[in-house]
């Protein structure tokens, strides 16, 4: 099961956020973050200059299906 927490950006690709900017983080069985993604759900690099704090979990999902990680966003306000 993989899970998906909130989490809010102190750098953002390396420069200050503007205002409070949110996203997730995909966390594999083992917890290690295997994706970003921007507030409206939109993968992003994981190498880009990030700083973030966790902020909730959202859920976990089995990582073969795909429509429950979209379900966990969409209960969140993406989409």
């Amino acid at each position: 099961m993989h899970s998906v927490d909130k989490i809010r950006f102190t750098l953002f690709y390396g420069e200050t956020p503007q205002a409070d900017s949110y996203g997730y983080m995909e966390l594999n069985r083992e917890g290690n973050m295997i994706a970003l993604y921007t507030k409206d759900g939109e993968e992003m690099d994981i190498y880009g200059g990030h700083e973030f704090v966790r902020v909730s979990t959202l859920g976990r999902f089995d990582d073969r299906d795909r429509d429950n990680f979209y379900s966990l966003l969409e209960r969140d306000g993406v989409g």
